[in-house]
């Protein structure tokens, strides 16, 4: 792995970090029945870490993915 790779898995690894500790105080604290850390948790938190474990789990296979459609999309539009 190189240099940049790692360090943005490193990144991602402590945003999934601190995201499941938000997620753990909401969960285990009296603000689980506001309103507004309800909305906070479920626009915000989950799909963060479910972005960053996704992420961190099938990264090369998401940046290859996205490569290809990439790289379809530029010939389809380029005249022949």
């Amino acid at each position: 792995m190189y240099k940049p790779n790692k360090s943005l898995r490193s990144q991602l690894r402590l945003i999934h970090i601190l995201a499941s500790l938000l997620l753990g105080i909401f969960i285990y604290s009296p603000w689980r029945n506001h309103p507004g850390m309800l909305i906070a948790v479920g626009i915000v938190v989950f799909p963060l870490l479910s972005f960053t474990g996704l992420w961190m789990w099938q990264g090369r296979r998401i940046e290859k993915w996205l490569m290809e459609s990439r790289t379809i999309l530029s010939s389809e539009d380029s005249p022949s």
